[in-house]
């Protein structure tokens, strides 16, 4: 990889929380009753940000340092909300690297196996694979993968495998990100104010519902789909065994529903936090979330603030991959025009091209002879060429697939370098506090 592009600096973007925002309406009981359910301090003020057990790239990991950040700042305790009632495939990691020509490219590596369909929390711990092959394998660099199994494998134990990853993920970042309370998602119904919100659901299921769908609908794009208001739906998981769908009312005097997204935010920002810290994709869909709950129950919530970053790794940039792809062009001319030319230098002929050239030459013009010489130089050629050449239209495939891969923001953190995340934390620590001073 080009050390070139590790002095640049990242994109970071934040927004400051509303100055109209003034807090949850939230009785001090209820705040102080389901801080204390949840096992966080239920005096002062807490700082939290959340994402799922899974790949946290240094856009994720600037919510964190912003929650250090802004905690220190504030004399506030931090809460990571670690997403467990997500499904997905955290142990299929994206690995980059240069293929033979210098391309960045990347493949797919299982670190460990999970059930994609069934949420996090509801899984064992697992045991990372041996990845001991991976010394085998020069132009892949597998320590990072290494270092995260390791912490993986030393976070496992009798934990979920929720709990296993957002651990593991937790240590190999602590230098940035220190070491935060860890709240689980699945324990926000069971508070005080996760009960009063089902029991308002239960009691005017209807209006919930027509006020949720009115939310979402003022930005379809961002992920969040209507519920089917004929059927019951509530912003709940139903959870049967490895199937999930969306519950319905009926549900709701079963203990098996998990909050979905819009519904974990709202119990956060109510009564478990006084500041959440998103990412662009929560900072989207929360503002959903407090237009539903306007609608709904008539209620504000704590506020929040959203800080990103875009930090690439130092992969040949869109210049040098445009270089390699008129080599690899060039190369593939020269492999249909004059084969052995790929083995001497650049501006000679192949040995023979060159005789069959000096024969054409050596001929008189317009003769059979000059016509025979030519016929057998293209007929040697085809012997000397690859049997299955490179298709212009595949090179240039390589070089879009080539340039999408160096322009990705959304390596997993094991992946960069600790002078770069060090820089990305002072960044946003000095960017955090000009916004709130």
């Amino acid at each position: 990889m080009d050390d070139a592009s590790l002095s640049s600096q990242a994109r970071i973007r934040i927004v400051p929380p509303s100055k109209s925002s003034g807090g949850s309406r939230c009785s001090r009981e209820m705040v102080r009753d389901t801080r204390r359910a949840l096992r966080l301090p239920d005096s002062g003020k807490i700082v939290a940000a959340g994402h799922a057990p899974q790949n946290w790239h240094p856009g994720i990991l600037s919510k964190f340092i912003a929650m250090r950040t802004l905690s220190q700042e504030m004399n506030a305790a931090s809460v990571i909300l670690n997403i467990d009632t997500v499904a997905g495939d955290p142990g299929l990691i994206d690995v980059p690297y240069l293929d033979l020509d210098g391309l960045p490219c990347s493949s797919s590596i299982r670190l460990f196996d999970s059930l994609p369909d069934r949420s996090l929390g509801m899984q064992p711990a697992c045991e990372p694979a041996d990845l001991s092959w991976l010394d085998g394998m020069p132009d892949l660099d597998g320590e990072p993968l290494q270092r995260f199994s390791s912490a993986v494998r030393e976070a496992g134990g009798d934990l979920s495998l929720a709990n296993q990853i957002t651990r593991a993920l937790i240590d190999i970042t602590r230098s940035w990100i220190g070491r935060p309370n860890v709240l689980n998602a699945s324990r926000l119904l069971k508070t005080p104010c996760g009960q009063w919100l089902l029991e308002r659901m239960q009691r005017d299921a209807i209006r919930c519902s027509e006020a949720y769908n009115a939310a979402v609908s003022v930005d379809p794009d961002a992920g969040i789909r209507p519920l089917d208001i004929v059927k019951g739906e509530l912003p709940l998981w139903d959870i049967r065994g490895d199937q999930r769908r969306t519950a319905r009312r009926q549900d709701l005097d079963e203990s098996n529903v998990l909050p979905k997204a819009l519904l974990t935010t709202a119990i956060m920002r109510l009564a478990g936090c006084d500041l959440f810290i998103h990412g662009t994709g929560g900072a989207r869909y929360d503002a959903l979330m407090e237009g539903w709950l306007r609608q709904w129950l008539d209620v504000d919530v704590a506020p929040f603030m959203m800080v990103t970053a875009d930090v690439q790794l130092p992969l040949p940039d869109a210049e040098a991959i445009a270089r390699l792809g008129q080599g690899l062009v060039s190369h593939g001319r020269r492999a249909y025009h004059d084969p052995e030319s790929l083995s001497v230098p650049l501006d000679s002929p192949g040995p023979r091209k060159r005789a069959a050239l000096e024969s054409i030459q050596s001929a008189p013009r317009g003769s059979e002879e000059r016509r025979a010489a030519f016929a057998s130089m293209h007929e040697t050629l085809a012997t000397l060429r690859p049997e299955n050449p490179t298709p212009a239209g595949a090179i240039a495939d390589r070089i879009r697939d080539a340039r999408r891969t160096s322009a990705r923001r959304d390596w997993h953190v094991v992946f960069y370098e600790d002078e770069v995340l060090d820089r990305l934390a002072e960044q946003i620590e000095t960017s955090v506090v000009d916004q709130i001073r």
